[in-house]
């Protein structure tokens, strides 16, 4: 849909309070272009059953484009605009290591001094471990920690999700490895709030997003809603069990939807980070973004002013872990991703350097990316995801083609690309899911009556908590510690296997089973990679 009047007044008044060229100047080949590009949104659209999607491309200092398309919420007639807000979940890690760059411009932080110099509450698994991780390695994912999944599930404070890191044992080397880690970013959150005096979510908004006139933006869903809206960890559920866009404090928000196979949408809640929050609690919309792809793309700058200087800058977009996650799609870039930088991955696109990001909160897929060297910037936030397969294809697709046509070359239907690979993931699933249903061993009910499987149970080797599994309504009923945690329902598959459902649609789902002794006792559940225990049953409420 148009960007309404009042977003495109906004947008073009601050983009002149700045110095940048104002959009409403295009020479008659750039509105051809724009018009070409809102075409082709909307036939993506179209094929992807999106809901609602936000874009905005940057060309050296200048916003070239910069519209919202569909709806907010599925099933009310409000449309997305530039100013409309989106969760941009792991899109936030640059923005986080950017702030961290604020302090070292500032002489406060050095990218290279143990973490325990500035935040001396850390403490991991490995006391060598723990002296010797510096700044840098907590942006980096070079640490060979990869992460206790406890804190996504479970409802805890930030003070007790960087508690985790004590129990998990590195399984990667020290520097010469890839391991994805958001706890670590949320050390790197720590460091900044402890050298600046601040919480996280005050820093970066008082020392990078207000100084980078991302006047919409915000640090955490809690600044747009009230709590009860909100679930209270990542993979929870609200309070208030029907979300709706006009319960924001904020009259311009997205929705976030998840999409089943047939491409139906049921609308989700927003979700706290707020444990980790330097991993992926930002909020922001697109007219926002265009500052931050504008400072990216001239080494720091916005307009007349300096946010960070020029070689910190190119620190943040420098090659620091050679190695990355050799089994992720880089359909399409060329070749295997050369590194990771701080928040960003390093790969080349058409010959040119790539740099990008992509923001996994459940319902917002965001795709941020730079060509760095041609000096182009594109970001794509929306709120309905592909259910199978990679999450982000749809703003990928809209990513590639808006570089396709900055960059003058042939123009490939990335749409039609990506959906071949998505439809292909989904008759993978489709055939993965009928082979289940024939291995399914018909009349073998559970090997004991429901009530014998409720219990308390714990993953003792992470310290998951007790998780606990209770019969309600004739069904057993799982759920992770604090109100609002991660819940679901377990149907019997046959024997001692279940079939997990999320409650809140969108999260892991699987065929746990329980162990049992000799006796017929039920011993154990096994279940998110892990194995938890029973808990004696004087431990039980």
């Amino acid at each position: 849909m148009m960007i309404t009047t009042r977003a495109a007044a906004w947008s073009a008044a601050l983009l002149a309070s700045l110095g940048a060229p104002a959009m409403a100047a295009r020479a008659p080949n750039e509105n051809q272009n724009r018009a070409h590009l809102d075409r082709y949104v909307e036939a993506a659209r179209a094929d992807w059953r999106n809901v609602g999607v936000a874009l905005v491309v940057v060309q050296g200092d200048a916003v070239v484009y910069l519209k919202g398309f569909g709806l907010r919420q599925i099933g009310k007639p409000e449309t997305v605009d530039a100013d409309t807000l989106f969760q941009i979940g792991s899109t936030s890690k640059a923005i986080a290591a950017a702030a961290l760059g604020v302090l070292v411009d500032a002489d406060k932080v050095r990218w290279d001094d143990p973490v325990v110099d500035y935040w001396p509450q850390l403490q991991l698994g490995d006391p060598w471990l723990t002296r010797n991780i510096t700044v840098r390695d907590t942006v980096t994912h070079r640490s060979g920690i990869q992460e206790s999944p406890y804190f996504v599930f479970s409802v805890m404070s930030a003070e007790q999700a960087m508690r985790q890191l004590r129990y998990i044992t590195p399984e990667a080397a020290f520097r010469d490895s890839y391991r994805y880690s958001n706890l670590l970013y949320g050390v790197a959150g720590e460091v900044a709030a402890a050298v600046s005096g601040m919480s996280w979510n005050e820093f970066v908004k008082q020392r990078l997003l207000q100084p980078l006139q991302m006047k919409r933006s915000g640090a955490s869903p809690y600044e747009f809603w009230d709590a009860r809206f909100v679930t209270p960890t990542f993979q929870g559920s609200a309070a208030e069990g029907r979300p709706n866009s006009s319960d924001a404090r904020d009259a311009n928000v997205a929705m976030p939807h998840v999409l089943d196979a047939n491409g139906t949408a049921t609308v989700l809640a927003w979700q706290s980070y707020d444990n980790a929050a330097a991993a992926g609690s930002i909020v922001s919309c697109a007219s926002d973004m265009a500052n931050w792809l504008r400072m990216n793309l001239n080494e720091g700058r916005l307009g007349e002013r300096q946010i960070l200087s020029t070689a910190t800058v190119r620190e943040l977009h420098a090659t620091q872990n050679l190695r990355t996650d050799e089994s992720r799609d880089q359909f399409p870039l060329e070749g295997p991703a050369e590194g990771y930088a701080m928040g960003w991955i390093r790969s080349h696109y058409q010959g040119q350097l790539h740099l990008a990001h992509s923001g996994g909160i459940l319902g917002f897929p965001a795709y941020v990316a730079l060509l760095p060297e041609r000096r182009i910037g594109v970001a794509v936030l929306s709120n309905s995801p592909n259910l199978i397969g990679d999450s982000q294809a749809f703003n990928k697709a809209i990513a590639f083609r808006a570089l396709d046509q900055q960059l003058g070359g042939p123009l490939r239907d990335w749409s039609q690309a990506f959906l071949a690979k998505s439809q292909s993931a989904h008759e993978a699933a489709r055939s993965s899911e009928e082979k289940m249903q024939q291995s399914r061993l018909l009349n073998a009910p559970p090997s004991l009556p429901l009530d014998q499987y409720v219990g308390d149970y714990e993953d003792r080797q992470l310290h998951s908590g007790p998780i606990s599994i209770r019969l309600e309504n004739g069904r057993l009923a799982l759920r992770f510690a604090g109100a609002g945690a991660f819940s679901g329902v377990l149907e019997p598959w046959h024997h001692d296997v279940f079939r997990l459902h999320p409650a809140n649609r969108a999260g892991p789902g699987g065929y746990p089973s329980f162990g049992l002794d000799a006796s017929g006792k039920v011993t154990s559940f096994v279940a998110f990679n892990a194995t938890f225990e029973r808990l004696p049953a004087k431990q039980l409420p």
